[in-house]
């Protein structure tokens, strides 16, 4: 998989996926994916940006917001322009790499949505001077950090910084010592730790790594990859979900989210519990539209209706569920 097909490839499978749902439902719409339209519309706000859990609208979650009504196809033109205009306010804030990418993929959405992109008022060499930004968070063991000039680099956020360089155009420099960042951060147990210090493993710290080898056309060979299943089936939580590490004993549906995508990613689709994983979503789907983080969680917000119907894509949108 080249890199830039990476994040393409994620949203375009997961529509599809809901769009084949939406048609085996017809009128009955017994997944309520129109709740879940609703509810994302619903929650853009008036500037045109989507809030946070404290209501103050952010790049990241905006990010959220118009991914999952892109894969409910339901962005319109003026939902997207009005999010194109916040988003040109916001070209030359001081960012994170979290708040990096979420501004180039916001505003790429925005563009395929027929609304005017956001970026296009920014300087001519607004590219280069990403990729020179980005190049600031490179850590010398070969991955990248958090902020710029960490000491040591972040699994997730080289994953991160991978997906955003061929948003603007640009391939990911010097895998090869990226690649061998990653070694450093896998364990015994079959995954992947977020930071040096780690011993166990997590699911979205080993979705991210899975991830990033997937862009840099590097798979795990056979046995390798068996270690990893077997250390993702680990995971399964009570609760019908997967766990963020196995010392947490309920689980959360961004973890779930990750490991089922990557198990379907890495060719291990029949490993997915589709069955436990559809009674967990019955439980963190709010009536009124949009997805809780857990069955503990008390509140919503727009990142974890995406990957709720992330979730409902994996597990009844495979052309034999």
């Amino acid at each position: 998989m080249s890199q830039a097909g990476y994040l393409f490839r994620l949203n375009a499978e997961l529509g599809r996926r809901l769009n084949r749902m939406k048609k085996r439902a017809g009128a009955a719409d017994r997944w309520g994916l129109a709740r879940h339209a609703d509810y994302l519309s619903g929650k853009q706000l008036e500037s045109g940006g989507f809030p946070d859990r404290e209501g103050e609208p952010d790049l990241y979650y905006t990010a959220f917001g118009l991914r999952g009504l892109a894969l409910l196809g339901a962005l319109d033109a003026g939902r997207a322009t009005r999010a194109g205009a916040w988003l040109s306010e916001h070209l030359n804030a001081q960012a994170t790499v979290v708040d990096l990418h979420a501004l180039v993929e916001a505003s790429l959405l925005v563009s395929l949505a027929g609304a005017p992109d956001p970026l296009s008022t920014a300087q001519p060499d607004w590219q280069d001077r990403l990729a020179d930004l980005l190049q600031t968070f490179r850590t010398s063991d070969g991955g990248y950090g958090k902020v710029p000039y960490a000491t040591s680099g972040s699994t997730y956020h080289s994953f991160l910084v991978a997906l955003t360089h061929p948003l603007v155009g640009r391939t990911v420099p010097e895998t090869a010592s990226l690649l061998a960042f990653l070694s450093t951060r896998e364990r015994p147990d079959g995954g992947w730790v977020e930071a040096p210090a780690m011993r166990k493993s997590g699911a979205n710290p080993t979705a991210a790594a899975l991830g990033l080898r997937q862009m840099l056309d590097s798979p795990l060979e056979p046995e390798r990859l068996e270690r990893t299943a077997l250390f993702l089936d680990g995971l399964a939580g009570t609760d019908g979900g997967y766990r963020a590490n196995g010392s947490i004993p309920l689980s959360d549906t961004l973890s779930s989210f990750t490991v089922a995508w990557s198990l379907d990613q890495q060719g291990l689709a029949q490993r997915v519990r589709a069955r436990e994983l559809a009674g967990y979503l019955a439980m963190v789907a709010l009536p009124g539209g949009g997805f809780r983080a857990g069955v503990w969680d008390a509140g919503e917000d727009v990142e974890y209706t995406f990957y709720g119907l992330g979730l409902l894509a994996l597990v009844h949108g495979t052309e034999d569920a």
